[in-house]
């Protein structure tokens, strides 16, 4: 439990503060300089580690505190330790993490969000505040990069998957590659959230007029995507929002899931009448449908991917490798630091 729980706290992006002296000091910590743990913060962290649980749909773990303190004092030693070394994190890096982030919650979300809209879903998941959010990948990539300086040989050692253990590891898992059914979709949109009964009607009217045009030929979709579409992300992409897949649970709540079957209904090519979302009125055109199937080595693990299944696989057993080097890396560590610095217990 207690190798587990370190794996979990090392990788965490929200770090809690240590520095709270109005609950009870339980360990310090001194490979540099003295460092407070108090219970409070043990009971913070046990309580915001469920809360990130719950947020990803996952369930709550009994930790015990023990096991947590032990989690947080190797956690402080690691981080003193790269002070020490003299390892710097530069904003660049820091920016490298959050784009990357921000890349990935736009590609599950199927759409581009600002980056306030951002700080927010960060903020909603992590419960925790922005500079938390910023403090904590600081403190990765400080953590980071001192095990990976420190026990190279851990990384160095790490051996490339041959052909026939990825062949191997496609059969062993191939209920997972098992393609779900996808639509390329674009659409003609205006936004009605927050607006009032009278705008909505309009909307609707407005899109009307377009579907009429649209169905007598009178105008091309593209040229009415520019028209009519008042949501810019999307106009400005000639109104394609890239693939859709009938498993993405997160946008069928976006946009309801009676507006997400008709959508499925739709055939290649086909272009809708006008639908309502949970967030305004649609024009849809199927660009493309790609039927549900069984995924070989060579084909794309999804069709907005360049990433062909078997790299997809390839990468995986790599990060297993590196997960089981990180965990040895960071147990020599830990013994090593706990060794060389001064931890009282309380």
């Amino acid at each position: 439990m207690k190798r587990i729980i370190l794996l979990l706290i090392f990788a965490q992006i929200v770090v809690m503060s240590y520095a709270d002296m109005l609950s009870e000091p339980l360990v310090s910590i001194n490979l540099i300089r003295p460092e407070m743990i108090t219970s409070q913060e043990v009971d913070e962290q046990i309580s915001l580690y469920n809360k990130q649980l719950i947020a990803k749909g996952l369930p709550q773990k009994n930790i015990e505190r023990s096991d947590m303190l032990d989690s947080m004092i190797s956690s402080v030693l690691i981080a003193q330790a790269a002070e020490k070394s003299g390892i710097k994190i530069s904003e660049s890096d820091i920016n490298r993490i959050i784009k990357a982030q921000k890349k990935s919650a736009e590609a599950q979300l199927h759409q581009r969000i600002s980056d306030n809209q951002f700080k927010q879903l960060i903020i909603n998941q992590t419960n925790g505040s922005w500079d938390l959010y910023i403090k904590g990948i600081s403190e990765q990539l400080l953590q980071q990069s001192y095990i990976t300086q420190n026990k190279k040989s851990f990384f160095n050692s790490i051996s490339i998957p041959t052909s026939e253990e990825i062949e191997i590891k496609y059969k062993e898992n191939m209920q997972l590659f098992f393609n779900t059914e996808y639509l390329r979709v674009s659409m003609i949109f205006i936004p009605v959230l927050n607006k009032n009964q009278e705008a909505s009607a309009a909307a609707r009217t407005r899109l009307e007029k377009a579907y009429n045009e649209l169905k007598n030929g009178n105008i091309s979709f593209d040229d009415a995507v520019l028209k009519y579409s008042e949501e810019e992300n999307i106009k400005y992409r000639g109104g394609d929002i890239g693939y859709v897949g009938r498993d993405n649970s997160n946008l069928k709540m976006q946009l309801g899931k009676v507006f997400f079957n008709k959508m499925f209904k739709l055939s290649e090519n086909e272009i809708s009448d006008v639908l309502e979302s949970n967030s305004g009125f649609h024009i849809l055109k199927i660009t493309e449908k790609i039927e549900p199937g069984l995924l070989t080595l060579d084909d794309k693990i999804k069709p907005d991917s360049n990433i062909p299944v078997r790299d997809y696989i390839k990468n995986g057993i790599l990060q297993e490798r590196q997960q089981i080097a990180l965990e040895k890396a960071l147990k020599e560590i830990n013994l090593e630091l706990r060794q060389q610095a001064e931890i009282i217990y309380f």
